[in-house]
C-alpha cells in the first residue's frame, strides 16, 4: 500500500512553517527546478511576505537552460545525464550564485507517466540543497501520477529546506534573534513618494552612501499603522524598512548587504 501524494494544502502548510522559520533567521532562499516546473516557488510565494526571503528561481526544464542560465557543466550532463546527483549539486550551486541567497534547492526528476527507463524509472526525483556550509542531496522514487510526483518533489523540497533552517539555528544561532523596539530601531533618510495606496522608494542612505532602489516587495501595514517592506539596491543588497507616517519617520529593521560569490 502506497501513501497518497500530498495535497495543496499539505504544502501550504510546509511553505508557511518554512517562511517562517526563514524570515525569523534572515535567510534567504532561491530554487533552480527542473520536473517541478516552478511549483516550490510558486507555494513558497503563495504566502503573504515571502518577498522578504524568496529571492527567485529558475525553471531549467532544457538542458540548454541548465547550460547556458545555471551554469551546468556539459560533461556533467553527458556523463551522468539531466536526472542525477551531479546534476541537481551544479543546479542548486548555480541558482545559488545567480541570486546569491544564504540557501538554495534544486529538483531534477522523471514527474511520467513516460520518460523511464530500467535504471531510471518513473518517479525519480533528485533534490539537493547548496548553501555555505553544508551540501545535501536526497534521492526519491514517487509512485504516484504525475502531479502526484511533482507534489511530492515540491514538499520534500520544502521539508530539505527546513530541516537545514532549523538544523542551522541550533548550531549557528542558538537563541533565537530578539526584535527590536521600534523606537530603538535607527531612523534612516529614506527618498520616496506616496502614489497609489503605497510608498514608493527610490532611494536609501546607508552608511554614508546613497543606495538606488531597483526593487520593492509586497508592503504590509501594521496594526499601529506603520509600513513594514523589503526593498532591493542595485548592488544587490536589501534592505528592510519601517515607514511610520504619523511620527514622519523611517526606521531600517534589517540590512542585508551586498554578497559575493566566488
Amino acid at each position: 500500500m502506497t501513501h497518497n501524494a500530498p495535497t495543496l494544502a499539505q504544502l501550504r502548510e510546509l511553505s508557511v512553517e518554512l517562511g517562517a522559520q526563514l524570515d525569523q533567521h534572515h535567510l534567504t532562499i532561491a530554487l533552480a527546478e527542473s520536473c517541478t516546473g516552478g511549483m516550490i516557488a510558486s507555494i513558497l510565494t503563495d504566502i503573504a511576505g515571502s518577498s522578504h526571503y524568496v529571492m527567485g528561481g529558475v525553471v531549467s526544464y532544457s538542458n540548454f537552460a541548465k547550460m547556458h542560465v545555471l551554469g551546468v557543466r556539459p560533461e556533467t550532463l553527458e556523463a551522468h545525464g539531466a536526472v542525477s546527483p551531479e546534476t541537481a549539486q551544479e543546479m542548486a550551486r548555480g541558482v545559488r550564485t545567480l541570486l546569491q541567497t544564504d540557501l538554495a534547492v534544486s529538483v531534477t526528476g522523471i514527474a511520467g507517466p513516460g520518460g523511464g527507463t530500467p535504471e531510471k524509472p518513473v518517479g525519480l526525483v533528485y533534490l539537493h540543497l547548496a548553501a555555505e556550509d553544508v551540501d545535501w542531496g536526497e534521492m526519491h522514487v514517487w509512485p504516484h501520477d504525475r502531479i502526484g510526483n511533482k507534489h511530492a518533489s515540491v514538499a520534500a523540497g520544502l521539508r530539505l529546506a527546513l530541516h537545514y533552517v532549523k538544523e542551522r539555528s541550533i548550531r549557528v544561532d542558538p537563541k533565537p534573534p530578539v526584535e527590536a523596539e521600534q523606537d530603538a530601531m535607527p531612523m534612516i533618510l529614506v527618498e520616496a513618494s506616496w502614489r497609489a495606496g503605497e510608498w514608493r522608494p527610490q532611494a536609501v542612505w546607508l552608511e554614508g552612501q546613497r543606495k538606488q532602489v531597483v526593487g520593492v516587495g509586497r508592503q504590509q501595514r501594521t496594526p499601529e499603522g506603520v509600513w513594514r517592506m523589503t526593498v532591493e539596491f542595485g548592488d544587490g543588497g536589501r534592505a528592510e524598512l519601517l515607514a511610520d507616517a504619523q511620527a514622519g519617520v523611517w526606521r531600517l529593521r534589517r540590512y542585508w548587504p551586498a554578497r559575493r560569490y566566488a
